[in-house]
């Protein structure tokens, strides 16, 4: 799960990082600078080895489950938004217990929720968790397609001070009602939101000593893909996580500041595409060994004229 305090206009999330392999080269809509990417000569045509490609935590991980792209946005009131979090009580469960809850206390500043269960036949326990409005620093949309549980959806609220309380619901309809009520009373409160840029789609970080080292590339000549928000422009030009961003529109691209600032610059020029530079970390194979390498790729961004920045 993606636990993390998101900041800049789309969640660039210091996520805890850990052990995954690297996506191969794509035949999506990214593609190397005048070629269609492929793996390297040496592992077409090749047994692969018997062993899995090596392990390195330096590069972060890629979650199973799925974070779909929405601001919340709604105008809803202030009242509209506690009674529809009232509405829900029973449509939402903690993450972890998945235990309906036995009582719910919400107002314009804050949601708390209690549960109860019994141990050993006899022992009532209960937990509970609590929602500061003023607190909230954005809301994810999640699906867990693994999870061998009800309630398949839910949100991840995050907290000032690296908390969250995550939340499991039955369908995306109930999260998606349950986020926009908790955005307009946190907006309500003043709460400094980070919520995603609908431009792009993608969740990015500085990169690490280590992350630049391996691609051979200064800290500062990019940005690192966390993870790509489902149903994002991002995703349909074949981003991917542990991708790494260096340029845009042929400029380079130093933070996620950047990025973001290209991506209307050239929306607002009125240009419907945006060609974006980077380079995928994958491997070929070398007398039946894995070897990390850096393919250089090009992906085109579809600009929404509609979009923006929130």
């Amino acid at each position: 799960m993606k636990y993390a305090k998101l900041v800049l206009a789309l969640f660039v999330a210091f996520l805890v990082l850990g052990c995954a392999s690297a996506p191969p080269p794509t035949t999506s809509t990214a593609s190397a600078p005048g070629a269609t990417p492929q793996a390297p000569a040496s592992a077409q045509n090749a047994a692969p080895p018997s062993v899995a490609p090596p392990k390195n935590d330096v590069w972060p991980k890629i979650y199973d489950d799925e974070t779909y792209l929405t601001t919340f946005d709604s105008s809803w009131t202030e009242a509209e938004a506690v009674g529809a979090i009232k509405n829900l009580q029973n449509s939402f469960v903690e993450f972890n217990a998945g235990i309906s809850l036995s009582e719910l206390d919400v107002d314009p500043y804050g949601l708390r929720a209690k549960w109860q269960w019994v141990e050993n036949n006899s022992f009532v326990k209960s937990a509970s968790f609590i929602i500061p409005f003023d607190q909230v620093t954005s809301i994810l949309l999640e699906y867990y397609p693994a999870l061998n549980k009800d309630y398949k959806w839910g949100l991840i609220v995050n907290l000032s001070g690296n908390s969250a309380v995550s939340i499991r619901t039955p369908s995306r309809d109930t999260a998606e009602r349950l986020g926009k009520a908790i955005n307009v009373l946190a907006k309500a409160r003043g709460a400094k939101l980070s919520m995603p840029n609908p431009r792009l789609g993608a969740a990015l970080s500085a990169l690490s000593d280590a992350q630049a080292q391996a691609a051979g590339i200064q800290k500062t000549s990019g940005v690192i893909v966390l993870w790509i928000f489902k149903d994002s422009p991002a995703e349909k030009a074949g981003f991917s996580p542990q991708d790494i961003i260096t340029s845009a529109g042929g400029k380079p691209i130093h933070s996620g500041d950047e990025l973001f600032a290209a991506i209307d610059a050239a929306a607002d020029a009125g240009a419907r595409e945006l060609k974006i530079d980077g380079i995928r970390r994958s491997y070929r194979i070398e007398d039946k060994k894995y070897v990390e390498i850096f393919v250089p790729l090009t992906y085109t961004l579809a600009i929404d004229q509609t979009g923006g920045t929130k």
